[in-house]
């Protein structure tokens, strides 16, 4: 996923979001204008409407995207990637790369967390700690992933944020990260095996075990 995908025309936008609010498959859209808005804005910053409908949130007026999806956009730019180097409840800590050069270093702290408010930092530290280091990461390093400025929901301090990242973020997560964590394609099976078809079929995870499944059989085959 990049931020050159075709633009779409307000009419299409319109029929879109009618048919995405008329699925029921998005719970926290309860009309058409509010998918419009969210697809509107998935398109200022360069994700597709699928993906903006399920990773985007509105929040004070700016759009608010899951680490997640921050995460797999990183991985499919085809330009940039990142490798955490350290992740405990305490702290989380992201190597950036753009090709194979190393451009930086983006570290986010139980300290630095609890200095900015961060919500669900009691139930769910890891992927809280995750979630700032890979925004932080890829406004300071990557900041042409986007075709515009995102922010995670841990960035809030709303009410809004604890029903969003609940229970979405920690499955999601960890299921990126687990699948980041393997090299093998039978490793890969054996995760997949484990997660529940919310996550398996969510794009962000999707996009992730794609890449990594290429980078696994690229990297087996013979020189």
């Amino acid at each position: 996923m990049t931020n050159e995908i075709v633009k779409i025309n307000t009419a299409d936008i319109m029929s879109i979001g009618k048919a995405f609010a008329e699925s029921g498959m998005f719970t926290d859209i309860k009309s058409a204008a509010q998918a419009v808005v969210k697809i509107q804005a998935g398109q200022e910053i360069g994700i597709p409407p699928f993906a903006a409908m399920s990773g985007i949130h509105i929040i004070q007026g700016k759009p608010v995207i899951g680490a997640g999806l921050i995460a797999s956009t990183i991985k499919g730019s085809g330009k940039y990637d990142y490798e955490v180097t350290e992740q405990t409840e305490k702290i989380c800590s992201i190597d950036f790369y753009q090709g194979k050069k190393k451009i930086g270093n983006s570290t986010f702290t139980i300290e630095d967390a609890k200095k900015a408010g961060t919500k669900n930092l009691d139930k769910f530290p890891k992927n809280m700690l995750f979630a700032r280091a890979i925004s932080n990461g890829v406004k300071w390093f990557a900041p042409d992933v986007f075709a515009g400025p995102v922010y995670t929901p841990e960035e809030f301090d709303v009410q809004t944020t604890v029903d969003i990242t609940h229970d979405e973020v920690p499955t999601l997560l960890d299921a990126i990260a687990s699948i980041n964590g393997c090299e093998t394609l039978e490793q890969l099976k054996e995760v997949k095996a484990t997660l529940p078809i919310s996550v398996i079929t969510d794009a962000a995870f999707k996009l992730v075990a794609t890449t990594k499944y290429n980078s696994i059989t690229t990297s087996n085959q013979p020189a």
